[in-house]
């Protein structure tokens, strides 16, 4: 994407390959430091404003897709100030404001999913819209809990409401891998990611002995073979986005 730079595609293969690139380039930005790009260059990636996409995964993709760039500046602006500062308001507002975007979102893939009915589609979708409708929820609930991570790592206080709407939403996400089981490994692989989201926002040790047992499950069956999961991990991917560590 650097190599060919950020002009607009030059025809209709070209924009599905573009468009096909960005989840991973994003995900992979969220996770680690390895992909490195500037303010002006996300903006660039991330074209379209949330408000006038028309696709609810649209919506919140272009939530996910503002992250990188607003942890990244949130980062060098907490290690300049610290918490708790005015200096990072802007910083606080700018991450309710995606918030505001994905909750309606959020919303609007929980009654889709449950509006779903096998019976109306033809036979050979049925099983790819079903999985499909529950990873898109999955992955906006756990938008959801990253951006309420952000938002306690800049007011440095855990809000109790904050807390608790995390933990419905993890617990959501856990429920959702369970019926997305059947569609392991390549239907529900995403489901894995969201569950390391939801650990974050379990409210309770117990709460993520169980969302370990299933990242175990999951990494068995999309892994090919048994996996010892490292709750360091977790704990270093929080801290990440409660803006404690790298």
């Amino acid at each position: 994407m650097k190599g060919r730079g950020f002009a607009r595609p030059k025809d209709g293969f070209e924009n599905i390959l573009l468009s096909t690139l960005r989840g991973p380039v994003v995900f992979e930005s969220l996770l680690a430091d390895t992909i490195h790009f500037c303010s002006e260059d996300w903006k660039l990636i991330n074209a379209q404003s949330p408000e006038t996409v028309e696709l609810p995964e649209e919506q919140w993709f272009s939530c996910i897709a503002a992250v990188p760039d607003l942890l990244q500046r949130s980062r060098a602006a907490l290690k300049r100030h610290g918490t708790p500062s005015l200096h990072l308001l802007g910083y606080e507002l700018e991450t309710r404001s995606l918030l505001d975007v994905c909750k309606p979102v959020i919303t609007t893939l929980r009654q889709r999913l449950l509006d779903y009915d096998p019976s109306k589609q033809p036979a050979e979708l049925r099983s790819h819209l079903h999985a499909h409708y529950l990873r898109s929820l999955a992955l906006a609930l756990g938008t959801g809990i990253i951006l309420n991570c952000m938002v306690s790592g800049l007011e440095g206080t855990r809000d109790d409401w904050v807390c608790e709407e995390s933990s419905l939403w993890s617990q959501e996400i856990v429920l959702l891998a369970l019926r997305a089981a059947q569609y392991r490994p390549l239907g529900s692989m995403a489901l894995e990611l969201c569950l390391r989201f939801a650990w974050m926002g379990a409210a309770s040790a117990e709460a993520r002995e169980g969302v370990v047992a299933l990242l175990a499950e999951y990494d068995e069956a999309c892994l090919g073979g048994p996996t010892d999961y490292e709750c360091n991990d977790l704990t270093r991917l929080m801290k990440r986005f409660t803006l404690q560590g790298s």
